[in-house]
């Protein structure tokens, strides 16, 4: 029996937090929403929305009383402040604390000291000393690349202008999970309690290539002639890097070190060949599943 009945979720409006927000709902956990503003509307009737303050750990810590889980999908620029939301849990006496994190290679050790992970390594860090403590468990979810940005975005291949710039030789592993599933996952591990205490867990609906994806698509299209280009995953990421050095903290550049991280492939462990997805509920894709989602972006 799950020891988790009440959950709240601190930024439940951004991509992946909907699909968490309808994961729980559907398993019906008592939800609270913890948010700057409320708006009308925004949520179901059966969702309590709290108005918080996320600076503070007294606002918080008001919101949290009685609840059991506490589900973070705050974005990256606020993976740092997730120390005042741990605080609260544990002022607020939460057994759960899931992290924002939700990544490829976001736990392999090689890239603690980089400046995009390094925010959640601190974070699982704080964790594990206040575990030590006793005073709340955690759980950091591994999920792969989102599977809708891959197939929504020109990432592993530029479907719309049938283009292809292959990381490497283009036989790089990468884990990918849809948001639907990362939600199924969560509510996974709050009904798992026990089996989900104080680790990484990690979800995998299928780990894909590039050269994979385009065998599937002549396959399905012998008449699209594809441009292929071929990218360095390792030149990327210095490059990337030193724009950061620079000072340049824009998206393009941020893209840059996530590609030359995530799309490494096995240099940082970016696929998963052993997963919880059986403990988690989450059900792998089939050869025919991968086909249908490449056949609907060629339609």
């Amino acid at each position: 029996m799950s020891e988790i009945k009440s959950v709240a979720i601190a930024g439940a409006s951004g991509s992946l937090g909907p699909h968490v927000l309808k994961a729980l709902l559907d398993a019906n956990f008592q939800i609270t929403v913890l948010t700057r503003s409320k708006k009308p509307g925004a949520y179901d009737a059966s969702v309590k929305v709290v108005e918080v303050d996320f600076t503070s750990v007294e606002s918080l810590t008001a919101a949290l009383k009685g609840i059991d889980g506490l589900v973070s999908t705050v974005t990256a620029a606020a993976i740092e402040k997730q120390t005042v939301l741990i605080d609260a849990a544990i002022a607020a006496g939460v057994k759960r604390f899931i992290p924002s994190e939700y990544g490829t290679c976001t736990t392999n050790p090689k890239l603690e000291a980089l400046p995009i992970y390094a925010p959640m390594f601190k974070i699982k860090q704080y964790l594990q000393e206040k575990a030590k403590a006793g005073k709340l468990t955690w759980t950091v979810l591994a999920c792969g690349a989102f599977l809708d940005f891959l197939f929504g975005r020109p990432m592993l291949l530029d479907f719309a202008n049938h283009k292809a710039t292959l990381f490497d030789e283009g036989d790089n592993r990468i884990s990918s999970t849809s948001l639907p599933n990362i939600g199924k996952a969560i509510v996974g591990i709050l009904k798992n309690f026990e089996a989900t205490k104080n680790k990484i867990v990690r979800t995998s609906e299928v780990i894909l290539t590039q050269n994979e994806l385009l065998i599937i698509a002549e396959g399905l299209r012998p008449d699209i002639n594809w441009e292929i280009s071929k990218v360095q995953t390792s030149a990327i990421l210095k490059e990337g890097l030193e724009e950061l050095s620079a000072g340049d903290f824009s998206m393009p550049v941020i893209m840059k070190v996530l590609a030359g991280t995530a799309f490494a492939g096995d240099i940082y462990g970016g696929a998963y060949d052993e997963t919880d997805n059986e403990l988690l509920g989450v059900k792998e894709l089939t050869k025919e599943d991968l086909k249908k989602l490449v056949a609907g972006k060629l339609a």
